[in-house]
């Protein structure tokens, strides 16, 4: 069949100018710098940090932000471990329960017992017709048949019951076979979840964070002058504060162990590396490219 130029029904898979008319396929672009969030903002409200600090592990945002998230996992965490202690608490008394109603089951089954061989005996007479036994009833010594009859009513009406509550939360087999130990224990610590690799979060570990300023305000390196970007790798001083770059980190601050600015000792475990920010909508990610999938028919 001959390709035609408008109705062109044959081929089996698309030309580029039909994927391209459909808008069919995975798209890709490169994101501009409008998709990028600067180095000096916060990663909670994406927007210039106010008072900034740091985490242990060098993730920026506001003083504020950071005390607002912290405090607010720490409720989280208190509603959390009292619906943790409710549940273990209703574990001991359905365990409780359970125990009184096994021992009472037995108990039933030995009065049952009991009444049944006992039961039919006539104390105090000795007459041979009044120790006589009632036709089919059991004689001493021998042994007692089981009623099937009555385990299988019984094995009937449990049966009707689990059919006629299977919605029921507390017939579910997992419900019935939970125990106290396979709860698992809550976080409790706070989080920084600035990356996918979340880690604890501390108060006491925040760094507060000083940026040199040049003459028209923006931050600078205060060893080299070079102005700070997204594309500048930043170490921030434990001790003071005071941000600088890599390199003049390795040339200045490793070399004589103290800060290039206050002469502060600082040595190697007090310089934390900032993490490179990513996109506002990734938290961090160092992903460059964003994909998105369309329908071509519909």
């Amino acid at each position: 069949m001959p390709r035609h130029s408008k109705n062109n029904t044959a081929g089996s898979v698309f030309t580029y100018h039909e994927a391209k008319a459909l808008d069919y396929g995975t798209k890709r672009a490169r994101l501009g710098r409008e998709s990028f969030r600067d180095f000096d903002a916060c990663y909670l409200c994406l927007q210039t940090a106010r008072e900034p600090v740091t985490c242990s592990k060098g993730h920026l945002a506001c003083r504020e932000c950071y005390y607002e998230s912290y405090l607010q996992q720490k409720q989280a965490i208190k509603r959390e471990q009292v619906l943790l202690e409710q549940r273990l608490a209703d574990l001991d008394d359905q365990k409780l329960k359970d125990d009184l109603a096994a021992k009472q089951a037995l108990l039933d089954e030995f009065e049952k017992t009991q009444t049944s061989v006992l039961g039919r005996r006539n104390n105090g007479n000795m007459d041979t017709n009044s120790t006589s036994l009632e036709p089919g009833s059991p004689t001493v010594g021998s042994k007692r048949k089981l009623d099937t009859t009555e385990t299988q009513d019984k094995k009937q009406t449990s049966k009707e019951k689990l059919k006629s509550s299977f919605w029921l939360p507390t017939m579910t087999p997992v419900a019935d076979t939970q125990k106290k130990d396979e709860i698992k224990p809550i976080q409790t610590q706070p989080l920084c979840r600035a990356t996918k690799d979340d880690h604890p979060l501390s108060m006491k570990g925040l760094i507060e964070i000083k940026f040199e300023k040049d003459k028209e305000g923006k931050s600078i390196c205060p060893a080299c002058l070079k102005t700070l970007s997204n594309s500048s790798k930043l170490s921030v001083m434990r001790n003071c504060g005071h941000v600088v770059c890599h390199s003049c980190v390795d040339m200045f601050i490793k070399k004589t162990k103290k800060c290039y600015v206050c002469e502060e000792k600082t040595k190697s475990k007090d310089i934390v590396n900032m993490t490179s920010e990513g996109t506002g909508y990734t938290s961090g990610s160092t992903m460059a490219m964003a994909e998105r999938f369309d329908v071509a028919f519909q």
